[in-house]
């Protein structure tokens, strides 16, 4: 490779520093390395210090014709980040400046390569935090963040990494780009495309994203529920009621039952033998099923499978809230009700303890593999009245393969995520008929397949087809940003997924044909609306159910969506669900079939801006909703700080105005300094 030394820019061609930027953690590539076939070393390590670097690398890998693969920290689980031969690896570790923090702003100015743990401490020394925190945190970088389009333990209440991310810089092949907030005048903002793309587009070297005050105060508990449908109606209720739990974590009966009370606890088995860990919690479980050595459990999965569903049904729910202490005493009381309707308080100690020991995973699946064995996971997601089926379907499918257990996290008011870990025996063949099996059942329950882990290899082609003719606008935009098709090829989706099928992905959920509201899903609070309807038309159809949009439009319903820039609405805010295009030639695109869905990158306003230029004709928009409260209640809040507006959720806020709806309305306005509750218009 000619010319890298002429650049001034630190790089390598040793066999070991290729060697480490060969693979990331996709747990395929390590089944393969068991079985002696190593991953394909790329040409060249390079390792820029600022955006000119980055800059100087493309444009020889343009003039070279060279494959480029973005590489953060590794920690990804899908192969996104894995290596090629012939490729020009540009890992960004060495792009590891906090540039700014601005807390009156409440915004931080960070580069791509700052691990996620590094970032957190800095923040934390000055009072804030991002919210922020993936298993992974240890061991993933901010840009991996956005190149998955990563969610956080802590989610339901600060948002996926994508609802904190602002802004950002991109080197692309086509030249230097700014998104979000840095969008210049009149320019399409393309950051909804550059997460989740996985360094298909360029290089982001730089963002700008939210931060938060650290909580003063951090409410954990556990509760037992008598199955999983009683704990997922208290999780939905929470979340409908806008309570805003930063922790919602749900264990199932096998997960439940082998870590014991506190889910996963590490603690000793029969033997003295630690159970910590997927590992463990699956040798623990086999011997409680009289089975001693781990191949055997996972030779027999179908058996393993069927004599864990005779466990008790019982499951433990992991609560927490955090925040400003008087704001997390007037929620409580409001949430203690929904969750000891039906749930039994097991304290403070399953909470603290998973709190303590949440980053104690990723770590321990290499036994798995020594013992000839292999383990996964796949995380899915799908709306509340879709979330039983996809959890059943998705068990029976890799149940035919593989151990199965799931925990259910990342909640929010429209649906959840399913998070499913699963170990069998044999070789890849058997490992590949498993995620063919278990991806199929996620299509056909109508559910994303993939939440926060990203796509990498092995999702890609579910990935498209979830997608399906909406892959146009993705491609609009790689030509446009990569036209030589340099950038990490093949991902996130395969080549040949080019969005030209004149059928949609998954059968088309058509509505009735009377608008303004269409239909509406009462579980998961989303209306599909006609896209013509007026703001004042559709606010009359949906008072008349009941039922209020979450973030009213100013005005015609599509123009506003297409042009919403980042930061306009809180993170919370997702005006939004999903979208149903077709196309003049016919073919038709359906888009939002889960919450914060990570099937790659975010193409429903690049699908609204293809239909306000004539490309397209948009039927449907899908919009989140809110039952209407009876009694709101009204404060004013003096100067609207905008840390505190960050730690309270209003319904609707103009300046200083505040509506407040829920359970807890009137004793969060209270801890607003309104005695009383407001109670009226101020």
């Amino acid at each position: 490779m000619p010319g890298l030394e002429s650049l001034a820019v630190p790089f390598s061609r040793d066999p070991l520093d290729r060697l480490a930027a060969a693979r990331d953690a996709w747990p395929r590539e390590t089944l393969r390395m068991r079985e002696g076939r190593a991953p394909e070393l790329p040409d060249a390590v390079a390792w820029p210090r600022n955006r000119a670097e980055v800059r100087r690398l493309l444009d020889h890998a343009a003039a070279e014709g060279l494959a480029v693969v973005p590489y953060g920290a590794g920690s990804g689980v899908c192969g996104g980040a894995s290596g090629r031969a012939g490729s020009l690896v540009i890992d960004t570790k060495r792009l590891d400046r906090i540039l700014a923090v601005d807390g009156a702003r409440g915004v931080a100015h960070v580069e791509a390569g700052v691990l996620g743990q590094h970032l957190e401490d800095a923040l934390e020394a000055r009072g804030f935090r991002t919210g922020h925190s993936p298993s992974s945190i240890l061991c993933s970088t901010v840009g991996g963040w956005v190149a998955a389009r990563s969610a956080g333990q802590f989610s339901s209440r600060y948002g996926v990494f994508d609802d904190m991310l602002l802004a950002a810089h991109v080197e692309t092949p086509a030249g230097p780009l700014d998104a979000g907030a840095w969008t210049p005048a009149g320019a399409d903002d393309l950051l909804p495309a550059i997460a989740g793309s996985e360094g298909a587009l360029g290089v982001v070297t730089d963002v700008l994203v939210r931060i938060a005050p650290v909580p003063e105060a951090r409410w954990l508990r556990g509760y037992a529920f008598p199955d999983l449908d009683v704990a997922w109606e208290a999780m939905r209720r929470l979340m409908q009621a806008e309570l805003w739990p930063s922790v919602l974590r749900l264990y199932d009966p096998v997960d439940t039952r082998v870590g014991g009370r506190t889910g996963g606890r590490p603690r000793e088995d029969a033997d003295g033998a630690r159970v910590s860990g997927l590992q463990g919690r699956l040798l623990a479980g086999a011997r409680r099923l009289g089975l001693r050595a781990l191949p055997l459990p996972l030779a027999i999965p179908g058996l393993v499978n069927r004599l864990a569903a005779g466990l008790a049904h019982e499951v433990l729910l992991v609560v927490g809230f955090e925040g400003p202490r008087r704001l997390v005493e007037a929620v409580l009381p409001a949430a203690r009700r929904i969750l000891e309707t039906d749930g039994l308080d097991l304290g403070a100690e399953p909470g603290e303890h998973w709190m303590a020991h949440r980053h104690d995973v990723s770590y321990k699946l290499a036994p798995i593999f020594a013992n000839g064995a292999w383990a996964d996971t796949m995380e899915v997601a799908a709306p509340w009245s879709r979330l039983a089926e996809l959890d059943r379907a998705v068990r029976e499918a890799l149940g035919r393969h593989a151990v199965v257990m799931a925990h259910y996290s990342h909640a929010y008011p429209e649906g959840c995520s399913i998070y499913f870990s699963f170990a069998g025996a044999g070789d890849e063949a058997r490992y590949d008929a498993a995620w063919a099996a278990g991806l199929e059942a996620v299509r056909a329950a109508g559910g994303t397949v993939t939440h926060h882990h990203g796509v990498g290899v092995h999702k890609s082609r579910a990935a498209a087809r979830e997608l399906g003719p909406a892959l146009r606008a993705w491609w609009a935009i790689k030509n446009r940003l990569d036209p030589d098709g340099l950038m990490n090829p093949g991902r996130p989706f395969p080549p040949e997924a080019d969005g030209s099928a004149a059928a949609p992905a998954a059968p088309a959920r058509n509505p009735p044909a009377a608008g303004p509201v269409l239909a509406v899903d009462e579980r998961s609070l989303l209306a599909t609306v006609a896209p013509d309807a007026s703001p004042e038309a559709l606010a009359a159809a949906l008072a008349r159910r009941g039922l209020e949009l979450r973030v009213p439009p100013p005005g015609p319903l599509v123009p506003w969506l297409a042009g919403l820039r980042r930061g306009e609405l809180a993170r919370w805010e997702v005006p939004l669900f999903g979208l149903r295009v077709r196309f003049p030639d016919g073919a038709v695109a359906e888009v939002g079939v889960a919450p914060r869905s990570a099937a790659g990158p975010d193409l429903r306003q690049a699908l609204l801006r293809r239909a306000l230029a004539g490309g397209a004709t948009v039927e449907h928009l899908v919009l989140p909703v809110r039952r209407v409260d009876p009694a709101p209640v009204l404060v004013r809040v003096p100067g609207a700080d905008p840390a505190l507006a960050d730690q309270v959720r209003p319904a609707r806020r103009e300046g200083d105005r505040w509506t407040l709806v829920g359970p807890a309305a009137a004793a969060l306005a209270e801890a607003l300094g309104e005695p009383g509750g407001g109670g009226g218009a101020p």
